[in-house]
């Protein structure tokens, strides 16, 4: 396979067998770097884990699940260092290029996943989501992004970030293959819609007016009824922000600090910084994020216990350039955040789909209760077939 894109990392080729039909025959399966596929290493975007890696026996249970099921693998992908940025970056191994706009990032952690699927070289890109990799690459490069029901997919095999928040997922170029992907896992069929759609303001205020209107008109296509609240939940997108990053460095810390201390010097130098702030936290700090988290997962719960949907833009800017500044990448992660972490702290569902605005096209993404996945492939799935104008999802 020719990959101009720096989709994959350049292993050798080995055979990794596939069942000869089943729900995803006929679809190609790309596997972010932190999964274990039977005769080859798992590198996690770092060179010192591909050293010590050594070549796997066993395929990670996922994958296992997706070959019996008819998906053929084409290969291993790029992936952040560590799966610890959202940018697309690697000084090991190189950015991929995001082929609907190359002067932009890919997005990340899984960027060689979503460069994959967007160039057309594989149907399925598999990757994980710990703080939007896998919602901001699909986002960026035009994809369907699903970060599923924490604790749904089974992880097995698969290297941790922060364990309490990684959820593997999927990004596809359509609703199709991500519904066949759903069976696949085994999320069960339904026809089950929400009843009500929630768009909270304080997350409006924080984007484009033009977009926000769009995105508003998107969904009174559904025609189901729009509910304007005040906020998601009674913290602010900042505390919330905070609570998140703090549980998130704590646990990516004691997931690398065995790397960080024997190969301190095999890690760039802004991944090394993260891994060192999650080690100077005080312990009180990380129990109140922990707080805050029990608190707004209950909230959540009672916000979303009737069936609804709450919509908002999967990403709060627009993307830097690849060749931006770290000040500039910075910026743009921290944005971000605020929306994304919303999932990650409340183990929902989230689906981001892409739609078409004056802006060029913009990705909505839709948020429901735990074990809701279907609903969202449903809403956005009426969506679709009701606003011809849009681009098809």
């Amino acid at each position: 396979m020719q990959d101009r894109w720096n989709a994959f990392m350049p292993y050798p080729d080995a055979d990794v067998g596939h069942a000869p039909a089943g729900l995803l025959s006929g679809h190609r399966l790309a596997v972010k770097d932190l999964f274990d596929v039977a005769g080859y290493a798992t590198a996690a975007g770092n060179a010192a884990v591909l050293a010590a890696s050594g070549i796997k026996t066993a395929t990670a249970p996922l994958v296992q699940t997706l070959l019996d099921a008819g998906a053929s693998f084409v290969g291993k992908t790029n992936t952040d260092e560590l799966a610890y940025s959202l940018i697309g970056g690697n000084i090991h191994f190189g950015m991929p290029v995001n082929p609907r706009d190359p002067e932009l990032i890919p997005g990340g952690s899984s960027s060689g996943s979503a460069v994959a699927v967007a160039a057309g070289l594989a149907d399925l890109g598999l990757g994980t989501d710990t703080s939007g990799s896998i919602r901001l690459p699909a986002a960026i490069n035009g994809l369907v992004g699903w970060r599923p029901t924490l604790g749904s997919l089974d992880n097995g095999a698969l290297r941790p970030l922060a364990p309490s928040f990684d959820v593997p997922g999927f990004m596809t170029s359509s609703l199709e293959p991500m519904a066949a992907v759903m069976s696949a896992v085994g999320v069960p069929a339904t026809n089950d819609r929400p009843i009500s759609i929630f768009i909270p303001e304080d997350i409006l205020e924080t984007i484009d007016g033009v977009i926000a209107d769009e995105m508003i008109a998107s969904l009174r296509s559904s025609a189901l009824p729009i509910r304007r609240i005040n906020s998601i939940a009674s913290f602010s997108l900042a505390d919330l922000a905070v609570a998140f990053t703090t549980i998130l460095q704590k646990e990516a810390w004691e997931s690398n600090k065995t790397l960080f201390e024997q190969s301190p010097d095999a890690i760039a130098p802004d991944i090394a910084a993260r891994l060192r702030a999650g080690s100077r936290l005080d312990d009180g700090e990380v129990r109140e994020a922990y707080r805050i988290r029990t608190l707004f997962y209950g909230e959540i719960d009672r916000l979303l216990c009737r069936n609804a949907v709450v919509a908002l833009p999967t990403l709060a800017m627009r993307p830097p350039t690849r060749d931006a500044d770290p000040e500039s990448f910075a910026a743009f992660r921290t944005a971000c955040i605020k929306l994304l972490c919303l999932s990650g702290l409340s183990g929902c569902p989230q689906l981001a789909v892409p739609i078409a605005s004056r802006a060029g096209s913009v990705s909505l993404s839709l948020l429901a209760a735990r074990s809701a996945d279907r609903t969202l492939v449903n809403l956005a799935s009426l969506l679709s077939t009701c606003v011809k104008e849009q681009m098809p999802f």
